[in-house]
């Protein structure tokens, strides 16, 4: 096949993938933390997510810092993606029973949703919703695993994913059920990374950590001795940018 024909066929499939993103709408949730803790642990967290969904893709980023997450806030949202909160000390706010049923409905309708979620010195499980509303879709969280520091976790090529990636990790929580996308690198290969498709269009990513949704691969951390750290992860950008275009286009 001539050098040509391959390069029309490369540029029908980027031209494709672009149009079908196209003016499709991200709500990004960190209403349950402050946007500051986020900025503290990764400075360019936001600005991944707009260059991929904006830049990249041609679509919108809505960014939801202090508002409920209702149905009357999803009505024109494609894609919905959930942020861990950071820490689980007392005073965060807790999701109500009407955000829970409506993020539920949303999914159930043809929404998309990618959940972090994450071990419970970053989050109270019951207070985030968590299985409240993964659950009727067949994924389950359980309880903390064994601490691991920064063993990082590895990807599979698949319908969505293209390559092997290496991914931040750094404790977790247990996830059970879905289509396993993601493993933590280490002795027993323990699910990181889960997800389902659904009738009607519907789609629901779920992972047991968040490290990968902060974009945290490659950042140098402060440990609490005053010793640094780079967290694992080299290809956390190219593997959220291959979620995120599979979540906004429509195939």
């Amino acid at each position: 096949m001539k050098i040509s024909t391959l390069m029309l066929i490369l540029f029908i499939g980027i031209f494709v993938t672009y149009s079908n993103a196209q003016n499709k709408v991200v709500l990004l949730d960190i209403s349950l933390e402050d946007k500051s803790e986020y900025l503290k642990v990764s400075p360019d967290i936001f600005n991944h997510y707009r260059d991929i969904i904006e830049n990249q893709l041609g679509g919108k980023l809505i960014i939801n810092e202090d508002k409920e997450v209702t149905t009357k806030l999803l009505k024109s949202i494609d894609v919905l993606v959930v942020l861990s909160t950071l820490s689980s000390a007392p005073g965060k706010k807790t999701r109500t029973d009407a955000e829970r049923e409506s993020i539920v409905d949303f999914v159930r309708k043809g929404g998309r949703l990618v959940l972090f979620t994450d071990d419970n010195r970053r989050m109270n499980l019951k207070a985030f919703g968590a299985n409240e509303i993964a659950n009727p879709f067949g994924i389950e969280f359980g309880d903390d695993l064994p601490m691991v520091r920064n063993v990082g976790a590895i990807s599979f090529p698949g319908e969505f994913i293209k390559g092997r990636y290496e991914l931040p990790y750094s404790g977790s929580r247990e996830i059970k059920g879905g289509i396993p996308l993601s493993v933590m690198n280490a002795e027993g290969g323990i699910m990181h990374g889960s997800y389902v498709k659904l009738e009607g269009g519907s789609r629901l990513v779920a992972f047991g950590e968040t490290m990968v949704g902060l974009f945290i691969g490659g950042v140098t951390a402060t440990m609490p001795d005053g010793s640094s750290l780079v967290w694992k992860g080299k290809d956390n950008y190219v593997f959220m940018q291959e979620l995120i275009t599979w979540m906004v286009t429509e195939k």
